[in-house]
C-alpha cells in the first residue's frame, strides 16, 4: 500500500482492516474485530515482546494500569475505559516491578506522545524509553472528568458506578451498558463533561505512536489500523503472516477517520480561543 504522507492524521505508512482470527478474542471484543489484543498476542507467544502495559478497568469507569504476559491476561482488559488512568505516572514502576525488558504499550494519543518522546528522546531522570518496543495508540474523542461525569448519571438518569458494564460510543450516543439494559445519552450532553485537558486536545489517533487502532461506524466488527512507521507494520504484516490477523485495505476509511479527527481540532480550536 501506498505511504498516504503527512497530514491531520500525522504519518501514515498504511490503512487496514483487521480481525483477529481467534474465536475467544472476537467473542470478547464486539465492538471491534479484536486486532490489536490478536497482534499484541502474537508479539507475546512469538516473544517479540515480554509484556504489554495497559489500563484494566477495576468498578464502574475506574481502572489501573496493568502488565499482561498472556492472552487470557491481556483479555482481562477488554472494554472501553473512559476515564484516565494515571498511566504515564505507573508505567516505570510497572516496567520495574515485573522486570520488563520489550513492553509494548496500549494507550490514549495524549500518553502516546509522552511515550514516544520518551523513547526517542530518552532523558536520563526517567530512562526507560530503551524497553519501550510498540506504542499503540487507540483512537480518543476524550476521557471524562470522573466524579462530575458520574454525578451526573446518578442525579440525571439514577444511574450508580457499580451498574456500569460498558460504555460505547456510536454516531449520536454514548451508550452506558447495564445489566438492565442500554442507556442512550446525546454526544452532546455527555462530551461537556470530559476532561478539561481534552477540550484542547486535538490528536484523535495518536500521531507518536508505531500504530493506531479504532472503529468506524461503517465497518462493524472490523478494527482501523493506522501504521506509521516499518516498527508497526512489521508487527502487522508479521502477525498476519502467522495466522493471528485477518486483513483487509482500509484506505476507503481514511475519510471517517478524518472526520473524527477533524471534529476534536475544531473542538479544541474553540476552547483554546475561549481561553485566550
Amino acid at each position: 500500500m501506498m505511504p498516504f504522507g503527512e497530514s491531520l492524521l500525522g504519518q501514515i505508512r498504511a490503512v487496514y482492516l483487521g480481525r483477529a482470527t481467534d474465536k475467544e478474542i472476537l467473542r470478547r471484543k464486539v465492538a471491534s474485530g479484536g486486532a490489536v489484543t490478536a497482534m499484541l498476542t502474537y508479539a507475546l507467544e512469538k516473544g517479540l515482546i515480554d509484556g504489554i502495559v495497559t489500563s484494566k478497568r477495576t468498578k464502574g469507569l475506574e481502572g489501573e494500569a496493568v502488565v499482561a504476559r498472556t492472552k487470557e491476561e491481556l483479555l482481562e482488559t477488554a472494554g472501553n475505559r473512559w476515564s484516565i488512568v494515571p498511566f504515564a505516572a505507573r508505567i516505570k514502576a510497572k516496567i520495574e516491578e515485573e522486570d520488563l525488558k520489550k513492553v509494548a504499550v496500549v494507550c490514549l494519543p495524549c500518553q502516546a506522545q509522552f511515550f514516544g518522546q520518551m523513547r526517542d528522546f530518552p532523558i536520563l531522570e526517567a530512562d526507560f524509553g530503551n524497553r519501550i518496543r510498540y506504542i499503540v495508540s487507540l483512537f480518543c474523542m476524550g476521557t471524562f472528568a470522573f466524579e462530575a461525569f458520574l454525578n451526573y448519571l446518578r442525579v440525571k438518569y439514577g444511574v450508580r458506578a457499580e451498574e456500569i458494564a460498558d460504555i460505547k460510543l456510536t454516531r449520536d450516543f454514548l451508550e452506558i451498558h447495564r445489566e438492565s439494559g442500554v442507556l442512550a445519552i446525546p454526544l452532546k450532553e455527555a462530551f461537556s463533561y470530559l476532561q478539561t485537558g481534552c477540550l484542547v486536545c486535538s490528536d484523535y489517533t495518536g500521531v507518536w505512536s508505531d500504530i493506531s487502532a479504532g472503529f468506524v461506524e461503517s465497518e462493524p466488527g472490523w478494527t482501523v489500523i493506522i501504521t506509521r512507521n516499518q516498527r508497526g507494520e512489521e508487527l502487522v504484516r508479521g502477525a498476519e503472516k502467522e495466522g493471528y490477523l485477518e486483513l483487509r485495505d482500509g484506505s476507503h476509511v481514511l475519510g471517517e477517520v478524518l472526520k473524527g479527527a477533524r471534529e476534536k481540532l475544531a473542538r479544541a480550536q474553540r476552547n483554546m480561543a475561549q481561553l485566550l
